[in-house]
């Protein structure tokens, strides 16, 4: 765990004399765990693994397909956890954790696909209200009808690591009746874009820790055909219009999603990675290059998400602005090298299947991190059933309002601070020397306290004075 520690030591006996003064501690940041999956909740498939005791045939599914959240074997078991909760499993760069924000592609509804995702987390997890949603339910362009591919973005998220501020659809000029392709006079954007706003849970927003995510899911089909082409820039140019319209100039945007296109030659990839206000970067992409074309067997295979029982393709994204991808101090910054597809390191052979005994993605990456262990046989199994589509995932940080020290009293021999802007599940503890150029390992610690719900709290340091020595240095360090 990282030990945050005051910047400057208070001193006995000046310390009463300057309590007026605020102190704070050095900065801090929360690392995030963000996907983005087609989940394909929206189409009628026939699942290809011959252990699979419930075969999806039907037209439209709704519900999740089994092995996003529970064996497919057992679609019921949510405590065995599936796809989502063994993105939580995966060691990246030293780090593994629960998803914090999932964007979501075709589903059906929020009742019927959604909130049964949002139920089974909660339960993997043992923690009621973990997890919650967007309440908006976006819309797409045949009037409610959402099968066959057509199915609304939608979004979840962790509640005890960050909080939606807002979620505001994206349409064309004249509304979603302009939802649809350009070859029929409409937008090119066939389901609603959606735009959510966050910030980190438990503490006062800022400018610094506001963040936004688009979640696009852009017309399919070969770019041979013009209104699939034209109809992907139609949408990637409204997106990209409401970027530098409606938000700062310097905000942190993630543009994920299904794009449908490994093709950087499009002019859709170009509208979004063109140069100017809050220009998108893609990963794999970060001189923005557009004669890149990563679908075909030429390709490096660790860009491939779709299918997973046939690699052939690349076409989910987490594309951001070009802060977010070198690390700008001051907003959310990725983490280097955790962006990735889940499920593909480059092991499953084009035109493969990621459940193959080549496929060694998961092998000594996953650690228990909730009830049980899901193995990596387990999960590539799992992955196989939630969709044809590999979630792309990647860790971002963002920074927290340093803790501060607001005031400080005595009462007999104890050392009572007031402290503003902790975190939710911060453990404090007070340090305390006589030589304030000791290795903090040689600080004496005079107590630790927890706080739950974050924001102000009074942390009473026991029999912390002594009123003998000469000189006492106190440090509020975090951990």
């Amino acid at each position: 765990m990282k030990k945050l520690n005051t910047c400057n030591p208070w001193c006995w006996p000046v310390v009463l004399a300057t309590c007026c003064l605020a102190t704070t501690l050095c900065a801090q940041t929360r690392t995030l765990r963000i996907a983005a999956y087609n989940i394909e909740a929206d189409i009628g498939v026939t699942n290809k693994q011959p252990t699979f005791t419930n075969i999806v045939t039907s037209a439209a599914e709704g519900p999740p397909l089994p092995g996003l959240i529970a064996p497919p074997t057992n679609p019921s078991s949510y405590e065995s956890g599936g796809v989502l909760e063994g993105i939580g499993e995966e060691v990246v760069n030293g780090n593994a954790q629960p998803l914090d924000i999932l964007a979501l592609e075709e589903t059906t509804s929020n009742p019927l696909t959604v909130t049964p995702i949002v139920n089974a987390l909660n339960t993997f997890y043992g923690v009621p209200g973990m997890y919650s949603n967007s309440t908006y339910q976006a819309t797409e362009a045949f009037g409610g009808d959402p099968t066959v591919g057509n199915g609304p973005n939608a979004l979840v998220y962790n509640t005890a690591t960050v909080q939606l501020l807002a979620s505001v659809p994206v349409d064309p000029p004249g509304g979603t009746n302009q939802l649809g392709g350009v070859s029929s006079g409409d937008s090119g954007e066939y389901r609603e874009v959606m735009r959510y706003q966050f910030a980190p849970a438990g503490v006062p927003t800022n400018a610094a820790n506001i963040f936004y995510v688009y979640v696009s899911h852009y017309k399919s089909g070969s770019s041979s055909t013009a209104n699939n082409t034209n109809s992907r820039a139609g949408e990637a140019f409204i997106v990209r219009s409401n970027m530098m319209t409606t938000l700062p100039a310097d905000a942190r945007i993630l543009h994920v999603g299904d794009f449908n296109t490994g093709d950087a030659s499009e002019k859709m990839y170009g509208t979004l990675t063109a140069p100017g206000t809050n220009q998108l970067t893609d990963p794999l992409n970060p001189l923005h290059s557009l004669t890149t074309n990563w679908d075909g067997s030429t390709v490096t295979p660790t860009a491939l998400t779709d299918s997973t029982t046939y690699l052939d393709y690349r076409d989910d994204y987490e594309m951001m602005t070009t802060n977010v991808y070198f690390g700008t101090s001051g907003g959310l910054a990725l983490v280097p090298g955790t962006y990735h597809p889940f499920g593909n390191n480059g092991t499953t052979a084009y035109h493969g299947s990621v459940n193959s005994g080549s496929n060694t993605s998961l092998n000594s990456r996953l650690v228990t991190n909730g009830p049980v262990l899901i193995s990596a046989a387990q999960l590539l199994v799992d992955l196989t059933g939630a969709s044809d589509h590999l979630p792309i995932v990647a860790d971002y940080t963002i920074p927290l309002p340093a803790p501060v020290i607001t005031g400080i009293s005595l009462a007999g021999t104890n050392l009572i601070f007031n402290v503003a802007n902790s975190i939710i599940g911060g453990v404090y503890t007070v340090l305390t020397s006589t030589n304030v150029a000791l290795p903090l390992t040689n600080w004496t610690a005079l107590g630790i306290t927890n706080t739950a719900t974050g924001g102000t709290f009074t942390f009473t340091a026991t029999n912390a004075v002594d009123a003998a020595s000469s000189g006492q240095f106190y440090l509020l360090q975090e951990r």
